[in-house]
């Protein structure tokens, strides 16, 4: 007899995968290898032991098991099979905690998982806001592009603050931000400061949502720094 909650997750895989279909749009995970085929790739730089927002992991480093889940991380393999044995296992310790780091990649402040796909999976499915990883970035070219610009703020408002939960729509926003927080724009935060702020945060993030915030067309941030 399958497991009950290896079940739930995979009809919450399928859900999502028929849900992209019918989008038209890819219905599997996002596979970074792919996306920075078309990348110029500056630099790799180890970021160490970092809390990741669950929320913010679109894919997998590689092609492997990418076709496994669906976008939203839950499982398509069926059941009585290896898979879905070991995601049982691992769920079967959630209780315990899971507490060993995924290896993932971050670029454009995306998280995208090399080793502990079914580790990810089972935590999603838990509802869990972070997942413990061994983070390497991935640094793209600077280019005039928008986007661009806002990563390369992004990445010296990281040094400052270690936080990656924070996103804005507009150039500037980060050092806007970061002013706002503490007089001091050139050195790292405190740990005082640092905790302080990521639970502001999380205050208002609970907060902004709750009020159906995600239907604006800002970021979390945006709003934030409007605030």
């Amino acid at each position: 007899m399958p497991h009950e909650d290896y079940m739930k997750a995979l009809k919450a895989g399928r859900k999502d995968y028929h849900l992209h279909l019918s989008r038209g749009e890819y219905p599997y995970l996002q596979v970074l290898d792919e996306i920075t085929s078309f990348v110029d790739i500056v630099s790799e730089v180890n970021l160490g032991l970092v809390q990741i927002p669950t929320e913010l992991i679109a894919g997998t480093k590689s092609v492997g098991r990418r076709t496994a889940f669906a976008p939203n991380f839950m499982p398509l393999l069926e059941p009585k099979t290896e898979f879905s044995a070991k995601w049982t296992a691992l769920y079967s310790h959630i209780s315990e905690g899971i507490h060993t780091p995924v290896i993932a990649y971050e670029f454009m402040n995306r998280f995208y998982i090399m080793e502990g796909n079914k580790r990810v999976s089972v935590l999603k499915y838990v509802s869990s806001p972070t997942v413990p990883a061994i983070v390497t970035r991935m640094v793209p070219r600077r280019t005039g592009e928008t986007e661009n610009k806002i990563y390369y703020e992004f990445m010296e408002f990281y040094r400052l603050s270690g936080s990656n939960s924070v996103w804005f729509s507009r150039e500037g926003s980060f050092a806007k931000l970061a002013a706002l927080v503490s007089a001091d724009t050139l050195n790292p935060w405190d740990e005082e400061t640092r905790s302080y702020f990521n639970a502001a945060f999380s205050r208002f993030q609970t907060a902004f949502r709750s009020r159906g915030g995600d239907r604006l067309p800002i970021t979390e941030g945006d709003a934030l720094l409007t605030y």
